[in-house]
């Protein structure tokens, strides 16, 4: 749907979807994994490329996934911004910026890790709601301790 098709429709899609990624990234900082669980379909396709792969998950494998890995940090910061949603009937993409920062207390200085760049995320209505079926992050860039994050992706190992 457009929308010059139903303006108003597209207005409160637009957004749901939009709410629904800023709760993921929100989730992700609070450790709040019920949060966490209600932003995702399942199965849920994830592509992050530097942590856990491209894959496909059950939803409730992709939480205790994200709990290993933000278990071994001391604080996060995802900012997802400047969202671009676009609707097509029950689906919808969501294109924003991604600041994510990592935080690791023992960590030699600096402490922090930082990835610049971009989310993609597609989206599909659930009833009322919208849920993430592909989640992306692409990293146009990297700064600050490498090792903080290689730490948090030490869940894996």
């Amino acid at each position: 749907m457009s929308a010059s098709s139903d303006p108003l429709r597209w207005l409160v899609d637009r957004a749901l979807v939009t709410d629904v990624v800023t709760r993921f990234a929100v989730a992700l900082d609070t450790r709040d994994w019920p949060l966490l669980r209600s932003c995702l379909a399942d199965p849920v396709e994830v592509d992050y490329p530097d942590s856990v792969g491209v894959a496909t998950f059950r939803a409730d494998d992709l939480v205790a996934t994200a709990q290993a890995f933000f278990g071994r940090l001391d604080a996060t910061q995802h900012i997802s911004a400047n969202h671009q949603v676009t609707v097509d009937g029950d689906r919808a993409i969501c294109r924003s910026t991604l600041h994510a920062a990592h935080f690791l207390a023992e960590a030699a200085a600096p402490p922090v890790q930082r990835q610049i760049g971009y989310y993609r995320n597609v989206l599909e209505r659930d009833g009322e709601d919208w849920r993430i079926v592909r989640t992306e992050q692409h990293q146009g860039w990297t700064e600050g301790n490498a090792a903080v994050f290689a730490h948090a992706a030490g869940a894996f190992a």
